[in-house]
């Protein structure tokens, strides 16, 4: 079988959906000798995968398309025609859309697979953008509902997608993400990240963005409930991320630290910045515990990451997280500023907890791998492709 695969966020590699691609490509490749695929590349896509003869490379669209029109629309066209067209000529027998999109109908010419990591703008009131963003939507979803199969990242994303997309349930298919694997990291690595951000011995760590639907204001109200709790020490809360400007889908985080009392040099709350991949896992190692109190996730990388290196995780039960962190955190309902400050200040304060979050949280984050992601993602372009049963 061979499957062309849609590579526009190849490019992108610090957003979800590029980070998806990479970590499905290179876990395809270790499947086996059955199958050939095909990235097909928009111009400007960066750095390339190495090629083999079961793992190609193919540029899918000429450089004059960049340059000329916006990038949202050299996406729309690459999207609805170019790579559908690449697929045709690289002979392919299923064209995968590694996000939700999809190309014109029939422009394909064979089954198509498409990803929905999740249904944010289509959900959640207020997401859907601009006139001309909401125009996209449709199409998208009127693209996708044609799609053979849909994968969705959870069973939360799964029954959105149904839904949304008003398509026959036997026609999304749940397909888990994966997590990857972290070295254990010694005391001096910890101490070094630690203090390269400014961070004392013992602090709480947040990361994940700062959307509405993220509830950081919520969080810093329910930290500085814990903070006037507890007298033996200071809590300290280190977020990361750059924080936009308020706006639109972004509430006033700044504001509200300063509104509560907690921003300031040596506060409670510690706006760290932007944070690599690479000290990403390791403030979460060296946290205490780790707060995503997200009303909505697809998903939920940050806290499976979390989990993944033994960080005990506080979480909001919202959308797939009650899926993905399951036992391997507290849960507390989304919203609930109540629930929120006591589970916080039970995982601080109970040293036995935390140990036992710690264990159960990578045991959890264990379940979850690329290696089964490809394999189940494989199965699928197969019943597309009608090589196997439903």
């Amino acid at each position: 079988m061979h499957v062309a695969i849609n590579g526009h966020f190849w490019g992108q590699p610090h957003t979800g959906s590029g980070q998806y691609l990479r970590h499905l490509w290179s876990a395809l490749a270790g499947l086996g000798p059955d199958d050939t695929y095909t990235l097909l590349l928009p111009p400007g896509a960066g750095d390339e995968p190495s090629q083999s003869e079961r793992m190609r490379v193919k540029h899918a669209m000429p450089a004059r398309f960049v340059g000329g029109r916006s990038a949202n629309l050299d996406k729309l066209l690459f999207e609805a025609w170019g790579a559908a067209r690449a697929a045709r000529r690289v002979r392919a027998g299923v064209l995968h859309v590694p996000y939700l999109a999809a190309p014109l109908p029939g422009a394909a010419g064979m089954p198509v697979v498409v990803t929905a990591h999740d249904m944010i703008p289509w959900v959640v009131p207020g997401y859907a953008g601009s006139p001309a963003v909401k125009v996209y939507l449709r199409l998208a979803a009127a693209f996708a509902r044609r799609a053979r199969l849909v994968l969705a990242d959870s069973e939360a994303s799964r029954r959105d997608a149904i839904k949304v997309l008003r398509m026959p349930p036997s026609r999304v298919r749940t397909v888990y993400l994966g997590m990857e694997q972290h070295p254990e990291y010694t005391p001096e690595e910890l101490r070094e990240v630690r203090e390269r951000h400014g961070l004392p011995e013992a602090y709480a760590f947040y990361l994940g963005g700062f959307d509405r639907r993220k509830n950081v204001p919520l969080l810093l109200r329910a930290w500085r409930t814990l903070v006037e709790s507890v007298e033996a020490e200071q809590p300290v809360l280190a977020v990361g991320g750059g924080v936009p400007e308020p706006g639109g889908v972004f509430p006033d985080v700044r504001g509200e630290a300063r509104r509560l009392g907690l921003d300031g040099p040596g506060g409670p709350v510690r706006f760290i910045g932007r944070v690599s991949e690479e000290d990403k896992p390791r403030l979460m190692a060296g946290a205490r515990l780790f707060a995503y109190p997200s009303a909505y996730e697809g998903f939920g990388l940050d806290p499976l990451e979390a989990m993944s290196v033994g960080c005990p995780v506080v979480s909001s039960s919202g959308g797939s997280l009650r899926e993905v962190v399951g036992e391997g955190g507290l849960l507390v309902p989304p919203g609930d500023e109540g629930a929120l400050a006591g589970a916080l200040k039970r995982v601080w304060s109970d040293t036995a907890l935390r140990a036992d979050l710690s264990a159960k949280g990578r045991e959890q984050a264990g379940r979850f791998t690329w290696e089964r992601t490809a394999e189940q993602t494989r199965q699928a372009y197969r019943v597309a492709a009608g090589k196997a049963g439903g």
